[in-house]
This record gives C-alpha cells, sequence and structure tokens, in this order.
C-alpha cells in the first residue's frame, strides 16, 4: 500500500494521485453531504443549466474546489461548479452542477475525480448531460439527443495510467452507453414528453466553435453532433463498472461553411431555457427508473406446476384440503 503522506503530489503517479484524491474527496463528501453514499444516480451537467427543479427541497452542496487537489479559481463560462446531494422524487441523487474541463488545460484530474469519488461511494448508474453544437439538418437547436456512440477527438484515452484501477484492463467500448440503461431513459421520458434523437457524438478539443471544415470531417467520420467534454467520462466510468447513459441538448448547428457564427451566451441561454422543463421530465424518469429496477429484483415464486392445477380443478370436494407442495 502507498504512503501518500511521505511525498509530494508531485512524486506520484497518476493513478496513485487519483486514488489518493479519491480517499480524501470521500472523506470529504461523507462529511459535507450526510448520507450521500446511498444515492442511486450520478449526474452530471455541463455549463447553462440549472438543477433545482430535480430536488424535492433544496439540496445539501459542497463546492467542488473543497475537494483535494481540485482548482478554485472559476471555470471559462466563469461558473464555480458544485456538488449536490438529496431527494428527487424520494430517490437520492448527486449531482455534478457543472464540471471541470479538459480544455482547462489542467490535466484530468479535476475531470474525473467526482465520477471516480461516486463509483467508490457505490453509485454505478451515471447520467451525463452537456451541450453540443448539430451538424445534420435533422438536429435542430433545441432539441435533445441521446448517445448510442461516439469518437474521441482527444489525443489520449482517460484509461492511460490508470490500469490499476480496473478490473479488466482492455474493456469493450462498444458497450460503453449501455443500450438497456438508454433504453430506460428513453421510454421512461418518452412518458412525459421528452423525444431523444439517436445519435453518434465526437469530442473537439479546445474551447471553440468548429471550422466548417472541422464540421465536414466529423460528419464523414459519422457524427452527427460536435462538443468539447464527455467522451472521458464515458470511457473511464464504464471501464468501472458503471452503467452509463449520456444526453445532449443541440444548442447551435453548423451546417456549412456560411453557417450563422455562434457565441457561448446562446448557447448558455438555450441551456437554462430548455432545460428547465426537460428536468422536470428526468425527476419522474428516475423514479421510473429506480422503481422498474427495484420490482425486478423481487424474487419471483417458481410457475405452479400444470399437473398440480388440473388435479385442483378436477379433484372431488370431500372437505379435506390439498396444497400445492410450494405451500406445505
Amino acid at each position: 500500500m502507498v504512503e501518500f503522506s511521505h511525498f509530494p503530489d508531485s512524486e506520484l503517479r497518476p493513478v496513485e494521485r487519483l486514488q489518493r484524491g479519491v480517499l480524501l474527496a470521500n472523506s470529504c463528501l461523507r462529511e459535507h453531504l450526510p448520507g450521500v453514499e446511498d444515492a442511486e444516480f450520478f449526474l452530471q451537467f455541463g455549463p447553462g443549466f440549472v438543477t433545482e427543479p430535480l430536488f424535492d427541497a433544496a439540496p445539501a452542496c459542497i463546492s467542488l474546489a473543497k475537494l483535494p487537489g481540485m482548482p478554485t479559481h472559476p471555470t471559462p463560462d466563469r461558473l464555480h461548479p458544485c456538488l449536490q446531494y438529496g431527494a428527487c422524487r424520494g430517490i437520492p441523487i448527486l449531482v455534478s452542477h457543472g464540471h471541470r474541463h479538459l480544455s482547462e488545460g489542467m490535466g484530468l484530474y479535476p475531470c474525473i475525480l467526482p465520477l471516480v469519488t461516486a463509483r467508490q461511494l457505490g453509485i454505478r448508474k451515471h447520467i451525463y448531460f452537456d451541450n453540443g453544437i448539430s451538424l445534420i439538418p435533422e438536429i435542430k437547436t433545441g432539441n435533445w439527443t441521446l448517445l448510442t456512440d461516439f469518437l474521441n477527438g482527444h489525443a489520449f484515452s482517460p484509461l492511460d495510467g490508470l490500469h490499476d484501477l480496473l478490473d479488466e484492463p482492455f474493456p469493450d467500448l462498444s458497450l460503453a452507453l449501455s443500450q438497456e440503461f438508454n433504453s430506460e431513459v428513453v421510454n421512461a421520458l418518452d412518458q412525459v414528453g421528452v423525444r431523444f434523437r439517436l445519435c453518434t457524438y465526437q469530442a473537439l478539443p479546445g474551447f471553440h466553435f468548429c471550422t466548417g471544415a472541422e464540421a465536414a470531417l466529423a460528419r464523414r467520420n459519422g457524427a452527427e453532433i460536435l462538443g468539447h467534454d464527455l467522451v472521458m467520462e464515458i470511457v473511464l466510468a464504464h471501464a468501472l463498472g458503471c452503467r452509463v447513459s449520456a444526453a445532449v441538448l443541440a444548442c447551435g448547428q453548423n451546417l456549412n461553411v456560411g453557417h450563422t457564427s455562434l457565441k457561448r451566451e446562446e448557447v448558455l441561454s438555450t441551456c437554462h431555457f430548455c432545460g428547465t422543463e426537460f428536468l422536470r421530465g428526468l425527476a419522474i424518469a428516475l423514479q421510473e427508473i429506480s422503481c422498474t429496477e427495484k420490482n425486478d429484483r423481487m424474487p419471483r415464486l417458481p410457475d405452479s406446476d400444470a399437473g398440480e392445477i388440473l388435479q385442483q380443478s378436477m379433484t372431488i370436494k370431500t372437505g379435506k384440503k390439498h396444497p400445492f407442495r410450494l405451500l406445505r
């Protein structure tokens, strides 16, 4: 077992630094968010979304900056991300309201510490929400998409150097986005009128809107929506044994070289405008998913033998009891 107190963070391998951070973050969350280990879902939202409609009452909250090794300055959107814990229609959930971005240049650690800590707490159902730019006419601004596949546009994998954390060092990423979990999310939200477009997502490094040529290349790669984040979280959460789903709100379009210019303020305002009603539906969906899974876990009695049923229906009533074997 590595003794972290014997040397500074700069001398730790990435996996050792993350293990140390998760250990300290676990204690920090248990102290500031009592009961957090009971959460059923971990939800991560990008900037611009409002999370209050999810909760039955004001949630307990802690700034990400209070976790070990996390930056204290605001994000490029001038936001201070935080973790929230509370009940959503009676279902305990842990929410990352905002997050740190790989494009901030601080490395992978601040981007993945919350999700790895959530997994260490025992939370294995993860859903990630963010914004993106549509690459096809069918996905219009304000439309929600659910990812069925993705392309990693970054030059590395989140698993690099972290294989000591994994039960299987070569995970099958074709299964990273759980088809079963996606189906549960789609069916639950369909009941409240939210329709998803299933699509392939590509992560684009850097805080900028793509050029027309970049958009055309992404389309040739098979991508239908483009964003900056999500891939690192999806890959690592899956590799850690979580059920993962990810949804992206289209906040603009890049369909050709002469497309209308985009502004970050418009992206954030679209998230705010389109997210509120969606979150009310999501609250119902989380309750539906939780109840369905609990019902599926209830033990079922074995089916009665057909011969017993026939015997019961044909036996002459003599006053004697002939109970099924299962009830003896």
